[in-house]
């Protein structure tokens, strides 16, 4: 063999090693991603996580996996927040509530006596307005991955059935130290007053407060209808959540691991409406059979004049297409 052709052989060698030894495509390298909320291990935002973990493992065969940390094991809903911003948690499920404290435009969700119940709700997220919301988060280093839980606060109390504004009237409603909903309760003429949740129940048995307000699911669950008369099914706030993932984590990802997600988001959302509705639905039965009144008024435009100064407030400063966000979703 000529002088010649070894230097060549080598040469393409050299040349080769490069590609030999690099690292395989990211797409074909396992990867796991973290996925918190803080909620039990048995609540809708677990069995959501773990049909979004089983569809993302088959369609990616294997090379991606998602753990599941329920009961903040990787902390609160504002810890789980900043860690997404920062990039040391993957994805969460996030209340509309506190998730509105990091994206402004969000409010519009947590207004009072928007949605006329699930399917408005459902109808409203999936569409346009829910496109253009998830949007809105990218500006906070976060990617949007969709809405779930359609399902509202209602009222809970001693005192009387609720079907007009007029029957608020000097009720003392325990309610989370939020300044909109707070807001809401006294513009209906309710005392509000915050309390610690696990105080809740002594307070009711004491009549230190008249009634709360919480999803149906957690009033049964927590017990309350042994120290409550009446619920009616008025939803005042969505306790909707929203799927959220960290934009640092998104980038890293190749466009192949971003279609397998975003494919598995649907059905994985699915799961936690189905287990949402099924939870309350459970929590008005055995409410009902406990012997609590239970009445769902007939009309919420009379509820939406009493509170239009909260809307006046709390739109106040969003931006022009939140606010036809908003009358579009009154229509």
């Amino acid at each position: 063999m000529s002088r010649r052709m070894v230097l060549y052989g080598l040469a393409s060698i050299l040349a080769l090693l490069p590609l030999l030894t690099a690292a395989p495509p990211a797409s074909s390298q396992s990867i796991t991603l973290r996925i918190g909320h803080t909620t039990a291990p048995t609540h809708p935002y677990t069995t959501m996580a773990q049909k979004l973990a089983e569809q993302v493992k088959a369609k990616s065969n294997g090379t991606m996996n998602i753990t599941i940390h329920p009961s903040s094991q990787l902390g609160g809903e504002r810890d789980l927040m900043e860690g997404l911003q920062m990039g040391t948690v993957d994805m969460m499920s996030c209340s509309l509530g506190v998730a509105a404290s990091f994206v402004p435009e969000l409010t519009v969700m947590n207004l009072p006596f928007l949605f006329k119940n699930a399917k408005h709700y459902t109808e409203v997220t999936k569409g346009p307005i829910g496109q253009r919301l998830l949007k809105a988060v990218e500006s906070k280093r976060l990617v949007g991955l969709g809405f779930y839980a359609p399902v509202f606060r209602v009222p809970q109390n001693n005192v009387r059935p609720i079907n007009a504004p007029a029957d608020f009237k000097g009720i003392r409603f325990r309610l989370m130290e939020v300044p909109l909903h707070m807001d809401t309760y006294r513009a209906l003429g309710a005392s509000p007053l915050p309390l610690p949740f696990g105080e809740l129940y002594t307070a009711l048995q004491l009549k230190t407060v008249d009634g709360n307000e919480n999803a149906p699911a957690t009033l049964y669950s927590e017990r309350f209808y042994e120290v409550q008369k009446y619920v009616s099914l008025l939803p005042v706030f969505s306790n909707g959540a929203i799927l959220l993932m960290s934009q640092v984590t998104w980038n890293k990802l190749t466009p192949q691991q971003r279609e397998i997600i975003t494919s598995s988001v649907p059905d994985a959302l699915a799961v936690g409406d189905r287990d949402y509705l099924a939870m309350d639905e459970k929590g008005i039965e055995v409410m009902k059979a406990a012997g609590l009144g239970i009445n769902t008024p007939a009309d919420l435009k009379p509820f939406q004049a009493a509170v239009k100064p909260i809307y006046d407030k709390y739109l106040e400063k969003m931006p022009d297409w939140v606010k036809e966000a908003f009358r579009e979703i009154q229509k």
